[in-house]
């Protein structure tokens, strides 16, 4: 089975972050900040990482926090040693939003 430690995850997040340009351009109609979380998903699930169980009923919840959700349960299988994802994604996320919100002032 494939594992994923913090350092793992983190690179997996600032990859995405390195390639936003490209990852907020398809976004259809979801935020910029759900489009990086999917993105973020989508890595987890091309890099092997499985969830366990069956997946919990997520088309209620609005996007990010579907996403999220996702992200959470693949660590949730698949973290060695366990460790708190959430102040890793949540950078990305707040980064995006301090660019977003600079580039607002600029103009």
């Amino acid at each position: 089975m494939t594992t994923i430690n913090s350092v793992q995850f983190g690179e997996i997040c600032n990859a995405v972050w390195q390639d936003r340009a490209a990852i907020l351009s398809g976004r259809g109609g979801l935020s910029g900040e759900a489009t990086l979380v999917r993105a973020v998903f989508w890595r987890l699930c091309k890099a092997g990482l499985k969830t366990r169980g069956p997946a919990e009923n997520i088309s209620s919840k609005p996007e990010i926090v579907a996403y999220q959700s996702g992200v959470f349960r693949i660590l949730a299988a698949n973290a060695r040693p366990a460790f708190d994802s959430a102040p890793i994604l949540g950078d990305l996320v707040n980064r995006y939003q301090t660019e977003i919100g600079s580039s607002v002032l600029k103009n």
